[in-house]
């Protein structure tokens, strides 16, 4: 079974190419929290799509999710148990080629599953200043972990994931501790899927002002919360992919942040 390396890039875009999507998780998988808290078996891979992709309340996901649980149940039958091992069998090209001709499981299938990964469940680096809008309080902030050698979401929450590391930030960088949590939580918000900025700052804003509070949130509390900050700064945050989709998904989201 020859690798179509043409199809394949179709299957990926709109990542570049194959050695996009390895640099992405190379970068990503170089973190231990990422290693730790994402190495997922792939029994858990095929509950957290179903509940990522199958529960969207418009059903907009239902084929898609279904073909993507049949392909992880495909790398369970190839007896691949966890995320670290797909990796290993998928982190060059001769050995990505060399698995899809030993598994039997068709080199679109894996990419199209590798690209699903990439975009919803493993969390991508990003600059802490793409995670506040401009002209925010957090500028100077963003400005004095950059000088203290910390740059990205990753990176932030690496090293901030406990009090203590959080404490040790604060004095690292001469910022209050209360700066460095609220960094931490939107570096820990923009692990959701599709998170932007205006996402981030709107769900701070409507008072919810970490993924845990997030998650916890009662939904109608959640929708007049939202209505309520959208209606003081002069925008109409409707109930919808916004509010639903990061609602639902904080809740399956695997915490971190002690």
């Amino acid at each position: 079974m020859s690798v179509n390396w043409v199809e394949v890039k179709r299957a990926f875009f709109p990542i570049k190419d194959y050695e996009d999507f390895q640099k992405r998780w190379q970068a990503s998988l170089s973190y231990a929290f990422v290693k730790k808290t994402y190495n997922y078996s792939m029994p858990r891979l095929a509950e957290f799509t179903r509940l990522c992709l199958g529960g969207d309340p418009r059903g907009r996901y239902g084929d898609y999710a279904n073909k993507l649980i049949q392909i992880i149940n495909e790398l369970q039958q190839a007896e691949v148990k966890d995320i670290l091992e797909l990796w290993s069998h998928v982190e060059n090209r001769q050995k990505f080629g060399d698995f899809s001709k030993e598994s039997g499981i068709e080199a679109v299938d894996l990419a199209m599953l590798l690209k699903y990964l990439s975009y919803w469940f493993i969390p991508t680096e990003k600059y802490l200043s793409g995670l506040i809008r401009p002209a925010d309080h957090l500028e100077a902030a963003v400005q004095a972990l950059r000088s203290a050698g910390i740059r990205t979401n990753l990176e932030l929450l690496q090293q901030g994931l406990t009090a203590a590391g959080r404490k040790a930030l604060a004095e690292k960088s001469g910022l209050p501790e209360t700066v460095i949590t609220d960094l931490t939580n939107r570096a820990d918000l923009s692990r959701m899927p599709w998170a932007s900025k205006a996402t981030i700052s709107n769900i701070i804003g409507a008072g919810y002002g970490s993924l845990a509070a997030l998650a916890k949130a009662e939904p109608e509390k959640l929708y007049s919360d939202f209505f309520s900050y959208g209606k003081a700064i002069g925008k109409n945050l409707k109930m919808g992919n916004e509010i639903e989709s990061s609602h639902r998904i904080a809740k399956i989201v695997p915490a971190i942040l002690e």
